[in-house]
């Protein structure tokens, strides 16, 4: 690997108005001993998980720390002590093999030359993808009649509900926050956290969510029933640990930090509705240390910003990416036009020289879940519709939940291949995948069908 194609080129317009010594914080992903997953589905999976997870953490502490000093030591840039865990060089404690470190235009070279660095990353803002509407109209009828959200529906959850609900599966949410205490998902946050802008994890005795974005989100991954006796959520079995990461000036360590915090708690799936201002083709380094060391499936917002345009991370060649698709009379289906997609080309970059996204696409427009309380002149609300790949999002995160939960023993890997392999795309096969449908409309019945 070249020192060039280590360092991102999101450095260039990060660094466009500093001068050559201006400090600028950066994440530098390390290489790792590669292992193979433990087992899912059951407590002792679990425990191995979770034992995993601790034995990285300490495995990665001297590599960090041997790094920061060796980077220090040559680039004369003064670093925060090492010695304690706490302070602002960030992320020694992870199960991850990232560090925060400050550079400089001069002394990026330097960095990429340190034994073991694979990436180089801007430790750049990132912020929440919006949804495109938000609407307090009444249930549609035909919603109300099959007592289901056209996206259950249309992705025949109810069939999938025969098997399994999503039983023993942890889905990390890291997003807003959100508000625990809403009817449809009592008993079903096992977890909540809050991500500082600093990257420091913050304890809090409440849940709450600082918009209605996450409460949303964790509606339809495993909310239960409204009060009409609506079910909005795909896996209302699985449990959501959900980190509040979207708070304030939230940075790439932010983010970090909240995927540290999913893998210690045990999350089997990782949903991110968020993304950067510049394309990150290296934070798929992540994404395959996902994958490949601790089997965790990341699920990501490709963005709404319209066709020919993508969002990082879901543009990362290894992110479970999706778009949006709204439903048309007489049951028909399309991309919404807001849904982001296109084909990426890196020159020289092999394996994935050329990445086209979104992956799949899932019910994104109209989607009706919970929210938290909200007062307005025409009564208090407590669940709204929303429009975005944010909503999208999660309807494959629950769908992937019960994947998991009937099928223990598939890897990730599998799940992701057979959800893009089994997928509807309107043009047929031979089109996939494209920058709109990516692959086609997730099937997950079929999906299941093809796990064996």
């Amino acid at each position: 690997m070249s020192l060039n194609s280590k360092i991102s080129p999101a450095f260039e317009p990060f660094l466009a108005e500093s001068g050559p010594n201006d400090v600028r914080e950066a994440i530098v992903l390390y290489q790792s001993p590669v292992i193979m997953p433990a087992e899912r589905g059951s407590l002792r999976a679990l425990k191995e998980r979770l034992k995993l997870v601790e034995s990285r953490a300490k495995e990665h502490r001297p590599l960090h720390d041997q790094l920061l000093a060796r980077y220090a030591k040559q680039s004369g840039v003064k670093q925060v002590s090492v010695k304690n865990p706490q302070s602002s060089s960030g992320l020694r404690n992870s199960p991850l093999p990232v560090a925060r470190l400050d550079v400089t235009r001069g002394t990026l070279p330097a960095l990429a030359e340190q034994q073991g660095v694979v990436a180089i990353l801007p430790n750049q803002k990132i912020s929440l993808l919006q949804p495109k509407a938000v609407d307090f109209e009444e249930l549609g009828n035909q919603e109300a009649k099959a007592g289901l959200t056209w996206g259950l529906q249309k992705l025949d959850v109810p069939k999938l509900w025969e098997t399994t609900k999503g039983k023993g599966i942890k889905v990390a949410v890291l997003d807003t926050g959100v508000y625990g205490d809403h009817p449809a998902l009592a008993g079903r946050v096992e977890e909540f956290g809050v991500i500082d802008p600093l990257g420091r994890r913050v304890t809090t005795s409440a849940t709450f969510d600082s918009g209605q974005h996450g409460t949303h989100v964790c509606g339809t991954i495993a909310g239960g029933k409204t009060a009409e006796g609506l079910s909005i959520g795909v896996a209302p079995e699985a449990k959501l640990f959900v980190a509040g990461v979207l708070i304030g000036d939230a940075t790439l360590s932010t983010l970090m930090e909240g995927i540290s915090w999913a893998l210690e708690s045990g999350a089997n799936i990782i949903n991110m509705s968020l993304g950067f201002s510049y394309y990150e083709p290296l934070f798929d380094e992540v994404f395959k240390m996902l994958i490949d060391q601790f089997d965790v499936l990341p699920v990501v917002a490709i963005g709404n910003e319209n066709h020919g345009n993508t969002s990082s991370p879901g543009s990362a060649a290894n992110a479970l990416s999706v778009g949006a698709a709204e439903r048309l009379p007489r049951g028909k289906l399309e991309v919404a036009a807001f849904s982001s997609g296109a084909s990426l080309v890196f020159p020289g970059v092999e394996p994935n020289a050329l990445v086209t996204k979104p992956d799949v696409t899932a019910p994104g427009v109209q989607v009706y879940s919970c929210i938290p309380p909200e007062k307005t002149p025409q009564g208090t609300f407590q669940y709204s519709y929303m429009d975005g790949t944010s909503m999208a999002t999660p309807h494959v995160a629950g769908v992937a939940a019960l994947l998991m939960s009937a099928k223990p023993r598939a890897l990730v890997r599998d799940i992701i291949q057979q959800l893009k392999d089994t997928a509807d795309h309107p043009s047929g096969a031979g089109r996939r995948p494209d920058n709109r449908w990516g692959w086609g409309f997730i099937q997950p019945m079929e999906a299941l069908k093809a796990l064996g």
